[in-house]
């Protein structure tokens, strides 16, 4: 689900409540009886009132949706243009380019404040928390920046049961109230395609939930069957559109076979997370602007993007760390392609700039954080990089997450798909 903004209520009659909301008074239905007096903070989405909250976390929620302060406007009038095409879906790959390159404060300032007003007129103030099970680090593949993969020796192997996955959703479901979840493993056929049929089976059965894949290459007939078993999403990044770079990193595998199974998988119907890694040797503006470009060409719901962690027992260990400045001008440009887009801070970014970036990256346009609920005793093992972030206090569950029909109603009205 989502965090909107809070209000302050203004008075309570019965199960209705009027708020003030950004200066003009809003009734609103609760969702759940309250103890609710006259300057009480609430979290509300529509019509409405979902939970009382502290003045305190309301403040910490406005602090960590505010807009970067144009304390003085850029006189940039070729980065004026450009921001004007944006408005109308008019962007180019030099346009694109040219933002990346953006160097001046006064320059990156505006840049961020127009993807941040993007996002509020496109979505509104909705931070999106989504759920991560990783259940298994096994991986037939050896990507080389990857501390997973096959040729990794020093990884500590895990597999979780079928029963064990299950619990996990049931425990991210019914216990916390999730309802967007993504099962994710390394390219491991341990599990058969009649396994993984049979898990999101049972799964959709027995629990009501948006449910990303994130298991690699297998065919399209195979994702074709997981559809018709439940799964409603697929997260498969094409991690770079130049070929050169991609068999570079990938031994043996050709980048145009990830792309035909993602565009075959938005034939199924899939919901579509994808996208690429920032921060790769031998990467130009020139690649990340068409990396960038193709998130729209996949229709890519969740663009999945992040920067290259140089990991330890990978040939990558020694590269040059994606500068902030650089990652914060990706999110706030593929805002600006895409202004509907569910757009994450991802773990990869946390574990380099920390977890205040989460807050800078919001101001520039990303609206979504995936909070990772593998089990305690494997998640240290899917160390895909070391010194992995994770979000101890995961406060956005409390901002976030509520139980009740409405919250499926108001997720698959803006999903467009029955769950």
């Amino acid at each position: 689900m989502c965090l909107t903004l809070p209000a302050k209520v203004l008075s309570v009659s019965g199960v209705s409540a009027k708020l003030e909301v950004s200066g003009r008074e809003k009734e609103v239905k609760m969702l759940t009886p309250e103890d609710l007096q006259i300057g009480d903070w609430v979290l509300f989405t529509n019509d409405f009132l979902l939970k009382k909250i502290s003045a305190s976390e309301a403040e910490e929620i406005f602090a960590l949706l505010k807009a970067y302060p144009l304390a003085e406007p850029s006189q940039n009038q070729e980065l004026k243009n450009i921001l004007a095409k944006a408005k109308s879906d008019k962007l180019q790959q030099a346009d694109i380019e040219y933002l990346l390159t953006l160097k001046s404060e006064a320059d990156l300032n505006e840049l961020y404040s127009e993807a941040n007003i993007t996002r509020k007129t496109s979505i509104k103030d909705h931070i999106c928390v989504h759920g991560l099970i990783e259940f298994s680090n096994y991986c037939a593949s050896n990507c080389q920046y990857c501390g997973i993969r096959c040729g990794n020796q020093a990884v500590k192997r895990y597999r979780m049961t079928s029963e064990e996955i299950i619990e996990a959703v049931r425990e991210a479901v019914e216990d916390k109230g999730y309802k967007i979840l993504v099962l994710q493993s390394g390219e491991d056929y341990t599990y058969s395609d009649a396994d993984l049929i049979s898990l999101v089976t049972e799964i959709k059965k027995r629990f009501r939930a948006f449910l990303y894949l994130s298991i690699g290459g297998r065919s399209l007939e195979v994702y074709q069957q997981l559809k018709k078993a439940g799964a409603n999403g697929v997260l498969i990044r094409y991690e770079e559109m130049n070929d050169r770079l991609y068999t570079d990193l990938h031994q043996g595998e050709d980048g145009a076979d990830r792309r035909a199974l993602i565009d075959g998988c938005l034939k199924l119907g899939y919901t579509i997370a994808t996208g690429f890694i920032a921060g790769l040797p031998k990467q130009s503006v020139t690649d990340l602007a068409v990396d960038i470009l193709t998130l729209k060409r996949f229709n890519a719901f969740m663009p999945s993007f992040g920067p290259l962690v140089p990991s330890k027992n990978t040939p990558l260990v020694d590269e040059i760390i994606l500068p902030e400045e650089m990652m914060l001008k990706i999110i706030a440009t593929i805002r600006l392609v895409l202004p509907k887009a569910r757009i994450p801070v991802t773990t990869a970014m946390e574990t380099l700039y920390g977890e205040q970036f989460r807050h800078k990256a919001f101001m520039a346009g990303a609206n979504a954080i995936m909070l990772n609920l593998t089990p305690e005793k494997y998640r240290a093992d899917y160390e895909i990089y070391e010194n992995k972030f994770y979000d101890q206090e995961k406060k956005m569950e409390k901002w976030a997450l509520f139980k009740g029909d409405l919250s499926y109603e108001m997720l698959e009205e803006e999903l467009k798909v029955k769950i």
